[in-house]
């Protein structure tokens, strides 16, 4: 790997220990504080902000990364794009924001838990700002790493400090929510200092049309992954008791929190590094994915193996005898980790930087609507278990899928 390659992976690893191992700090307290049945209402909103921030997002992560890394230095470009971009994400913002209150005044789940929820929205606010995609287009991770450790270490000192009984449940996401907004002020500030002639332009309908349409396919893409990466919360909620719904989160949370440790800060720092072969040719492309692929299969299969091994042992330091249960849905899951490089690498790093966005959206939209099925009657027929059992199940078949699309259109490109 290219020296650059290995600093942004390393700077976007450092960024996850802000968002993932400062949370695997405060799990431990937050779940013992709040107990089961309260954390699962915490997990539950903090999950439906996910969706809302699909909307507002709309795949700008990728689309607008890809549009910058190809003329990283030109400032009319780039203020071009920052500004279509965050134009666009406003509209979306209020588009989300109507939906989320007329859930919360139709559904009565929602109605009932209405006060976490609103106190749960400001990640939403902090996200829909968020010039992320400028750093990494240009390569910049050590931007969003450094503010990352700076804001998300307060964050985890408030909690420490303000979460002190069952009923403080209500200020966890909250907490969480005004570090994003923090880190997003911050990143707006450097990128008008340190990008030379960066401008937020006058409305512009045209910007906007262009960068929600670059975005649609990677935008349902995105909502479909939210669909099946998290389903089993909200759904939990109606299908299973507080108790129960509460022990799959906290196993549910661990898993997410190593996949996103192992698979972001490759992302990030791969999507540029891949694109950039891509753009020499589809052999060297070829070439340096199947490298890639190889040492991610053997970071992950080495990760499945220690969850597997130690479930018992990390339920109990992470989340106390209270939560012993989650042990055997965490190796239930524990496979996501090595069946997910693949279809991480076949997907964001394959399909999306051929540019197969359509092929890449119908793959996720599939996968999204199997998630459903599989977590009702999972659910349904296993129960807890089941819950976990439709996790793995919708991973290993979006496995299969992204396989079969991801190298039939390799091989469409090698033939043009």
């Amino acid at each position: 790997m290219s020296a650059k390659l290995t600093q942004n992976i390393s700077y976007l690893s450092l960024s996850q220990v802000a968002n993932y191992i400062f949370p695997l700090i405060t799990i431990p307290y937050i779940t013992r504080v709040l107990g089961p049945e309260n954390y699962a209402i915490v997990e539950f909103a903090a999950v439906f902000m996910l969706y809302l921030i699909a909307v507002v997002d709309y795949g700008f992560l990728n689309s607008a990364t890809r549009q910058v890394a190809q003329n990283p230095h030109d400032s009319a470009h780039l203020s071009k794009v920052f500004s279509g971009v965050m134009q666009a994400r406003l509209l979306l913002f209020l588009g989300a924001l109507t939906a989320f209150s007329l859930l919360l005044l139709l559904v009565p789940k929602f109605s009932q838990n209405s006060l976490v929820l609103l106190l749960s929205a400001p990640v939403v606010i902090g996200m829909a700002i968020y010039p992320n995609f400028l750093f990494f287009g240009q390569q910049k991770a050590g931007v969003i790493a450094l503010t990352n450790i700076l804001v998300k270490g307060l964050s985890t000192a408030l909690i420490f400090i303000l979460i002190r009984d069952q009923s403080d449940f209500l200020w966890v996401n909250l907490l969480n929510g005004l570090s994003q907004i923090a880190i997003s002020l911050f990143t707006i500030i450097y990128a008008f200092r340190s990008i030379p002639n960066l401008k937020l332009l006058a409305w512009d309908w045209q910007l906007v049309q262009f960068e929600l349409k670059e975005s649609f396919y990677l935008f349902i893409s995105n909502f479909s992954t939210r669909i099946y990466g998290f389903l089993s919360i909200p759904m939990g909620l109606f299908l299973l008791n507080p108790l129960q719904l509460g022990i799959f989160a906290a196993a549910s949370k661990l898993i997410n929190v190593v996949q996103s440790v192992l698979f972001q800060p490759l992302h990030g720092a791969l999507f540029p590094h891949l694109s950039q072969a891509y753009a020499k040719g589809i052999e060297h492309y070829r070439k340096e994915h199947r490298k890639s692929l190889a040492w991610l299969s053997l970071i992950t299969g080495l990760a499945t193996i220690f969850l597997i091994v130690l479930a018992e042992f990390i339920i109990r330091i992470l989340f106390s005898e209270t939560y012993i249960q989650a042990s055997p849905l965490l190796r239930i899951m524990a496979p996501m980790l090595a069946v997910g490089a693949f279809a991480h690498m076949y997907l964001q790093q394959g399909l999306i930087i051929l540019k197969e966005d359509k092929a890449y959206m119908w793959v996720l939209i599939s996968i999204g609507l199997s998630s459903i099925l599989f977590n009702y009657f999972f659910i349904v027929g296993f129960g807890l278990n089941g819950a976990a059992y439709a996790r793995l199940a919708t991973e290993i078949l979006l496995t299969i899928i992204a396989s079969f699309a991801f190298k039939h259109k390799l091989k469409v490109h090698a033939a043009a």
